[in-house]
């Protein structure tokens, strides 16, 4: 070595700086991952808009008004939705985790009651999507009707209630 050479100390700091990047990497992703999974379940709640046109009866407005529940098992999405005229119904889906941990997905059935009908039981209405941005606290998806419609689907969103 010569004397202008300054001795290499760069195989350690690699080392040591390796280390450190890979600690802070745990750490992010450990605080990043365990509270998205538990803010998922609770209460959500929401606005949609669209329309539907079942047989015989004028046009409803799925998801206009809308409130659900995810239990603290995170598997099911289900509540209840409204419109201004009175109508209303029920959705029930799965949830699914995305592999980003802060986003989930729910997918499932709508269903509608016809005051007109003889039985109790709600009818199919269509499909639905929700995607949760769990950290957000939001929520937006679509909304398709087994009936012909002018529009292809419904859009809604909401946002964590507790």
């Amino acid at each position: 070595m010569s004397f202008f050479q300054k001795p290499s100390t760069q195989g350690g700091d690699m080392h040591n700086s390796k280390k450190l990047i890979l600690a802070v990497l745990a750490v992010i992703l450990l605080l990043g991952a365990t509270p998205a999974f538990a803010q998922l379940g609770g209460t959500w709640e929401g606005i949609g808009r669209g329309e539907a046109y079942p047989p015989c009866h004028p046009p409803i407005h799925p998801w206009q008004t809308w409130k659900g529940e995810i239990p603290a098992t995170q598997d099911v999405f289900t509540g209840e939705w409204w419109d201004a005229d009175g109508n209303h119904g029920t959705f029930k889906g799965v949830v699914e985790f995305s592999p980003i941990p802060e986003i989930a997905y729910a997918e499932g059935e709508w269903t509608w009651y016809d005051p007109t009908g003889h039985s109790q039981q709600p009818i199919v209405g269509g499909k639905f999507k929700m995607t949760f941005y769990i950290l957000e606290k939001r929520c937006e998806g679509t909304w398709t009707s087994i009936w012909p419609s002018p529009s292809d689907h419904g859009t809604m969103k909401g946002w964590k209630v507790d």
